[in-house]
């Protein structure tokens, strides 16, 4: 039966079926037989411009062409086909105003990741936007057709910059506009792999002042959450689609199987940038978005500096490998089921499923969902199944304490906490309980907080123990904020680790855990301890006003501190005992209590490239048989010597600066000795080098400036 209504072709009103002109806009209406899009063939021109070569997209509400411009030399370009068969009149209008919108839209804009837009027209019951034709594929079609459907990461990182850009340019435009649909399948990758950006049908003009969103599109896994419904989507909303795209490209797992569960990429932590890469993208995707990055300048310059710490740093890293700890074995990353088999909620209120967390652990499935609502849970955990424990509020709200064992006890392979607070309560018989005691297995735990009076916030043991903890604070701790022991390993990202009564993190006994970007402050004892054989990684971490040294190495110990900020601790920045060792790299260590570096009783540190200045004392003191290296550093402004020597200490200094000592450059005394050799030596208030007789130096190359005021 023919319909008696038709729509307007050119705004979308409904008009009868036999009406030559729109009522609402007044265009002459055309007659067709059909709105079907696709089905141009070669022997079509359309405009009598346009020469169809071949149909090179099928999908949504249209196709696309390859197409000759026979006004200019036959001249490749794109044409974007819409048609509206089967659309209600709201759909058909909402159609047309997209497709209106992205001519409107692309005509005004210039950028290298973006077409040129070059003609639009309507022509029977379809509408035609004409663009750059980019010979390529697109970035979708290049994932299928790559190795376990991922890219290399030097791949990603080209494609990331390149993004970046372009979201940049959108992002400032006035108004900014928002792209709301960035994905594999919206970008388009030229043979020299230079990307075009590709369908603005659901871009939108930002409005400042909106609270939400008219319609919630996007593609879901890639959509952030705000783009359905809740609020108006910004800048924020690209960020999360841009990192949901990277994540895609690294991992090769579609994020639309679970959208908004997004697993820590697994990286070779041993390469310079991968851990940094892998804390950039998982903020990008974080739910909230104030807490991803505020913009994609931001992250074009991070993975700017990424892609520098591969490319400039390799050498570097390949030189003192042999000092590096050696990566952890590849770990099992907690796993989230694609169809988990159960949801279950608990609520005190009654109105969930469970009135405890222990009861709905007891009934859970391997791989079910526990939702925890707000509530004080006094209960502890025993945790034996392969589950996934979510709090379903904020977690200042969803609390879970006890004072008769341990809070939680992990006694399964895998298992994923988030967003609770967990507490060990002191008890009456003084036992020792932790908040957070993992024996075996790879626990995943984000966004919770820890503390604990009857013992540590978190305690792991156990050679096949290998957890994951991100975006926690540990505070607040009768022990330990952190205690990894007996061959255990374990990841800390963008942990806060403060207000321990003894040290922020002990390492020991073959204890060998990863930091990255982590902050340890206020403790009333060291920052870190490493001690027993105990080794650990600490990246771009800062350890400040801890009420002893920032660290303390001993007893064959052998810890890696790159890039870290150790500044305003009571006594030492970094103490280096009892045969210690450890490497510390482009570390920081400034304006401590006492000396910043203390390395005595036969300990052998290594120093590369680190900044040593302004402490109360000494710089560097190397005393009782202390030995060690120190290799292109840069040590001034100490309030002694920059470096003393003395009681047998004998190290070994090479390339360094030494500069601006209040006292001497190097002050060697008591039978100290060393290796001194193409050092430089300027400005600093006595001598360059002050050497008491009968001590043993060996200097070699060195560049001396002796200050004015030296004797």
């Amino acid at each position: 039966m023919q319909s008696s209504t038709r729509f307007c072709d050119s705004c979308g009103a409904i008009n009868r079926a036999d009406a030559r002109f729109c009522y609402a806009c007044g265009q002459p209406q055309l007659t067709y037989a059909s709105t079907a899009t696709g089905l141009l063939t070669t022997s079509h021109t359309l405009k009598q411009r346009y020469s169809i070569l071949d149909k090179i997209g099928q999908g949504g509400f249209g196709a696309v062409y390859k197409v000759e411009d026979m006004l200019f030399q036959n001249a490749l370009r794109a044409v974007k086909e819409m048609g509206m068969r089967g659309l209600s009149p709201q759909e058909t209008q909402e159609a047309i105003a997209a497709f209106k919108n992205e001519a409107v839209l692309l005509a005004n804009l210039s950028h290298p990741n973006l077409p040129h837009i070059y003609d639009h027209f309507e022509g029977h019951g379809r509408w035609y936007l004409v663009m750059d034709y980019v010979e390529g594929e697109t970035l979708e079609k290049r994932l299928e057709q790559a190795p376990g459907g991922k890219l290399s990461i030097e791949q990603v990182l080209e494609i990331g910059l390149q993004l970046c850009s372009v979201l940049n340019y959108l992002h400032n435009h006035q108004p900014p506009i928002i792209f709301r649909d960035l994905k594999p399948d919206n970008v388009m990758l030229g043979d020299d792999n230079h990307l075009c950006l590709i369908d603005f049908g659901i871009a939108r003009f930002f409005k400042p002042g909106q609270a939400k969103d008219t319609v919630s599109l996007g593609t879901p896994g890639y959509a952030s959450p705000e783009q359905y419904g809740r609020m108006q989507t910004s800048a924020a909303s690209d960020i999360y689609s841009l990192g949901a795209t990277l994540h895609h490209l690294i991992s090769g797992i579609n994020p639309g199987l679970t959208p908004f569960l997004f697993q820590p990429l697994e990286l070779d932590q041993a390469t310079s940038g991968n851990a940094a890469l892998d804390t950039l993208i998982m903020s990008m995707v974080e739910l909230k978005v104030e807490k991803r990055p505020t913009s994609t300048e931001s992250i074009r310059e991070e993975l700017q500096h990424i892609q520098q710490m591969r490319q400039n740093q390799q050498a570097s890293y390949k030189r003192l490998a042999r000092r590096i700890p050696p990566p952890p074995p590849a770990s099992i990353e907690p796993t989230i089921p694609l169809e988990p088999q159960q949801i279950l909620v608990v609520a005190q209120e009654g109105d969930g499923q469970y009135t405890t967390i222990g009861e709905a652990l007891q009934h859970a499935q391997s791989n079910a969902f526990i939702l925890v609502r707000p509530g004080m849970y006094q209960e502890s955990l025993q945790l034996d199944k392969e589950v996934t424990i979510i709090g379903n509020g904020a977690k200042e709200d969803i609390i879970l304490e006890n004072c008769e064992s341990h809070t939680i006890e992990m006694q399964t392979s895998q298992a994923t906490i988030r967003g609770l607070t967990i507490r060990c309560l002191a008890n009456a018989s003084n036992q020792i309980y932790h908040a957070l005691a993992i024996v075996q297995g790879q626990l995943l735990i984000e966004d919770c907080d820890f503390t604990s009076h009857a013992g540590t916030c978190v305690t792991i043991q156990g050679e096949n123990t290998n957890p994951t903890l991100r975006y926690c604070t540990l505070h607040d701790s009768f022990g330990h904020g952190i205690l990894v022991s007996k061959d255990a390993w374990g990841t800390f990202e963008r942990c806060d680790i403060f207000a321990s009564s003894q040290a922020a993190v002990c390492i020991a006994r073959g204890g060998n855990p990863m930091f990255r970007h982590c902050t340890l402050h206020d403790n009333q004892q060291e920052g870190i301890i490493v001690e027993e054989g105990g080794q650990g990684t600490f990246e771009d971490c800062t350890i400040y006003n801890n009420g002893a040294s920032g660290a303390i190495v001993s007893a064959q110990s052998n810890p890696l501190l790159l890039r870290c900020q150790i500044h305003h601790n009571q006594r030492h920045g970094i103490t280096i005992q009892d045969r210690g060792q450890g490497s510390f790299q482009e570390c920081a260590i400034h304006a401590n209590g006492t000396d910043n570096v203390l390395i005595a009783s036969g300990s052998t540190p290594y120093f590369y490239h680190c900044t040593i200045f302004e402490s109360s004392q000494s710089g560097v003191l190397i005393k009782d048989q202390g030995l060690g290296t120190l290799e292109y550093c840069d040590i001034y402004r100490n309030q002694l010597a920059n470096i003393s020597i003395t009681t047998g200490g004998n190290p070994r200094i090479t390339h360094c600066t030494i500069h601006e000592g209040k006292r001497s450059g190097i002050a060697i005394s008591a039978s100290g000795q060393g290796h001194i050799e193409q050092c430089t030596f300027r400005e600093n208030a006595e001598k360059a080098l002050a050497i008491t007789p009968g001590c043993e130096v060996t200097l070699k190359a060195n560049h001396i400036e002796e200050a004015k005021s030296a004797s």
